[in-house]
């Protein structure tokens, strides 16, 4: 869980930070959108505002010039009354203009219009504010704009424009002036130059670094004409040197838009800027930074609420996955630990608790090994529906009768775990009483009346085992010591662990034996009411030469409980059909082989797969194959068995049901099983000859037998007595003693020889 938690939000974190990277991306585009946007406003703009003041200065150069020109021609401005007319209707057709004046090289006033008294004029070449200008007139070819400044007498600020009066020989005569409004009149300077209150636009002389004029709402011309932008001027032509690797020097030969960022009145400023070398002027737009960030952040708000949206929604969704996950995983987790029929933890749980526990291994517990007398009968006679509603009955008691503290556990089948703190071993034997007193009492279920009993094991951590599977054997061990006595409780003692040291040396024997060749076959002859042989069960033998010789029903249960019988049933089927098949093959004769399949072994995943091998390899027909199972297969899930049976049976071979009348098996299951035999145990075959009881329960399962058209064979039939009653009975086959013991396949073989010499009319072979 804590991994597919880790998993989840590592792809919620890969996904957020891929969402993250899309947004910084729509971020940066959006970002350079913006950007671009507003460069490209002010590239527009600086273009228009330089294209319409050329135009502007142009058309003022003319006038001063074609006027000048006309005022020196053979001094013509001594005619005063005639020139101050013609002045005065150029001011009328050009209100941009206050006045004109004309000007000495030296910088006095010789004339002007009729608006100017030029007794109160300065001279231009003495007055700081106009020197500078005029002395780059004189030097100019081209029309120069002086420093903007105010005139009282006409409420104004004004641009001084100057064109130098040159003769023939190019030398300087006169300085044509005039005064260029800024306000009011001029179409140009009244207009809005600049694109809003976020932007201005400045008209910057190069020659002296001082703003001819700016199109800005925070206009304060006071300030702003009398101060020099020297060190914006020169921080601005780094800064596009820098942009476009072009020598400060050099920039002004470059007839293009520079883009650049600079500080200025405190604030970075993005600015596009033209040069007018015509009139050495500089055309400069100007936009704050932070106007654009601000104008950028309302443009992406939408983007950020579509991220911060995303985000939480896959928040959202991942959350929902990974709570959905935890709870589906909660549920496994309590599926995988808890028993569905019950409702108590399953042997997974108490694998974790008493690991849990035994790791702290600061406190002592102890295991109670609970498992119910009698309760195989139950299911026996009534069913396992029936004996489900025992056990959640057996559940409800349980949980009514131990102490809070204890935990209560289903192992499995009819047997309960009780772990819990207390190691009194008083107190723990008069716990396991109650609970036997409290087992013990009738049941009444679906009108049925019965009692059942309780064999209780007690077992002390850590005096009886270090680790969990230990501690369980102890508590096992001492249950099946209570089993002997019945209702009652034992706690585990050392003398308990000699039946068990003992089941421990013969598997570790017999691990030893199957990689050593030490067991082998023996085949017992079947025969018909004719005394004919129909065939032969397969018994696996085993002699060790530590132990001698070991019986089946002491080493089987204990491959059965280590995990060694699914190599020991590979063993026993491989080897009987190959001898078998070889014997048949050598008297040319052919029987019916029984061989005994074990739960575990028929439960193996590959068991069909193997099965289907060792058959075919050996060339014997499958139809002559029978699996004998035993009715303790049927405790296991049904739903699992009966397919199985149905596809083996599908294969052709035969189904015998083992020691019926012994186990779990009852009349409405025998109907879902594909069986073509049933097998009478050799415990009711012993007590024929003078139990009636025994006579009667032989005369039931023949009589089952037929009903559902099943062969009976009865095992263990020792006398002519026995063999006489059971055919009186009606049973079909007959095995035992009577008629031979389990032989070797070289004895069989002699045993079939000398009975086929007996009788050769007949490739069966007769017993009697």
């Amino acid at each position: 869980m804590a991994l597919f938690r880790k998993n989840i939000w590592t792809l919620f974190l890969v996904l957020s930070v891929s969402v993250l990277a899309l947004f910084l991306l729509a971020t940066w585009l959006k970002w350079q959108s913006v950007n671009e946007e507003y460069r490209q406003q002010q590239h527009n703009l600086v273009q228009l505002v330089s294209t319409a003041s050329n135009s502007l200065l142009m058309n003022q150069e003319l006038m001063l010039d074609v006027l000048g020109q006309e005022l020196v021609r053979d001094h013509t401005y001594p005619q005063q009354s005639q020139t101050r007319a013609i002045l005065n209707d150029l001011i009328r057709l050009n209100p941009d203009i206050i006045g004109f004046g004309l000007t000495t090289p030296d910088g006095y006033f010789v004339y002007t219009s009729s608006n100017l008294d030029i007794a109160e004029l300065p001279n231009l070449m003495e007055q700081e504010i106009t020197r500078e200008s005029f002395l780059h007139a004189l030097k100019s070819d081209h029309m120069v704009l002086g420093r903007t400044y105010f005139v009282a007498s006409f409420n104004s600020w004004i641009i001084p424009i100057r064109k130098a009066i040159r003769d023939s020989d190019g030398d300087v005569i006169a300085v044509m002036t005039a005064g260029l409004r800024i306000q009011g009149a001029s179409r140009f300077f009244s207009d809005q130059l600049h694109l809003g209150d976020f932007n201005m636009v400045t008209l910057i002389r190069e020659f002296d670094h001082r703003i001819q004029y700016r199109s800005s709402i925070y206009n304060d011309f006071e300030r702003m004409f009398s101060v020099s932008v020297e060190p914006v001027y020169q921080a601005a032509m780094e800064q596009i040197s820098l942009n476009y690797n072009i020598p400060v020097d050099e920039i002004k030969q470059h007839d293009q838009l520079f883009d650049f960022a600079i500080r200025n009145r405190g604030k970075v400023t993005q600015a596009v800027a033209w040069y007018d070398p015509y009139f050495e002027l500089w055309i400069v737009s100007e936009i704050d930074r932070e106007y654009i960030v601000a104008e950028f952040l309302k443009a992406i708000s939408a983007y950020f609420a579509l991220f911060l949206a995303g985000l939480l929604l896959f928040y959202r969704l991942f959350a929902s996955i990974a709570s959905a996950e935890e709870k589906r995983q909660a549920d496994l987790v309590y599926q995988a630990t808890h028993d569905t029929l019950t409702g108590l933890p399953n042997r997974g749980y108490l694998q974790q608790l008493s690991a849990s526990w035994a790791d702290e291994g600061t406190r002592p517990f102890s295991i109670l090994y609970i498992n119910m007398d009698n309760f195989k009968h139950v299911n026996d006679s009534f069913g396992h529906a029936f004996g489900d509603q025992v056990l959640q009955e057996l559940t409800a008691r349980l949980t009514a009768s131990v102490p809070e503290d204890i935990t209560l556990i289903r192992q499995g089948g009819d047997e309960f775990i009780a772990l819990g703190p207390v190691v009194d071993e008083s107190v723990l034997l008069s716990v396991s009483r109650q609970i036997i007193t409290t087992l013990s009492e009738p049941y009444d279920v679906n009108g049925i009346r019965f009692t059942l009993g309780a064999s209780i094991g007690v077992a002390l951590y850590p005096q009886h085992g270090d680790s969990p599977d230990l501690l369980l054997r102890s508590a096992d061990i001492a249950m099946y010591e209570a089993k002997k006595h019945k209702n009652s409780a034992r706690i585990f003692a050392s003398h308990m662990q000699d039946s068990y040291l003992n089941k421990v040396l013969v598997e570790q024997k017999l691990r030893h034996g199957l990689e050593q060749g030490e067991l082998f076959m023996v085949y017992q002859p079947q025969v018909d009411c004719a005394g004919q042989l129909c065939g032969v069960e397969a018994l696996v033998r085993w002699n060790n030469a530590d132990l001698g010789f070991v019986p089946p029903d002491q080493f089987i249960p204990v491959a059965e409980a280590s995990g060694l019988m699914p190599a020991l049933g590979n063993f026993i089927l491989h080897t009987t059909l190959n001898e078998l098949a070889a014997l048949q093959k050598k008297m040319s004769l052919n029987f019916d082989i029984s061989i005994n399949i074990s739960v575990s072994q028929f439960l193996q995943p590959d068991f069909i797969t193997i099965l289907t091998r060792e058959i075919m390899g050996s060339g014997i027909p499958s139809r002559m194959v029978t699996l004998e199972i035993t009715e303790s297969l049927f405790i296991e899930d049904l739903d699992q068995i009966i397919p199985l049976l149905k596809q083996i049976n599908d294969m052709g071979l035969q189904i015998s049901m083992d020691d019926f009348g012994t186990g779990y098996s009852s009349l409405s299951m025998l109907r879902q099983l594909p069986i073509d035999e049933l097998k009478i145990d050799k415990s009711f075959v012993d007590g024929i000859s003078d139990n009636r009881a025994d006579q009667k329960m032989i005369q039931n399962i023949i009589a089952i037998g037929k009903n559902y058209d099943l062969v009976v064979l009865a095992e263990g039939v020792e006398d002519q007595k026995q063999m006489e009653m059971l055919q009186r009975f009606g049973c079909d086959r007959f095995q035992g003693y009577h008629f031979s013991r389990p032989l070797s396949a070289g004895d069989l073989e002699h045993f079939l020889r000398k009975a086929v010499g007996c009788s050769d009319e007949t490739s069966q072979t007769s017993m009697v």
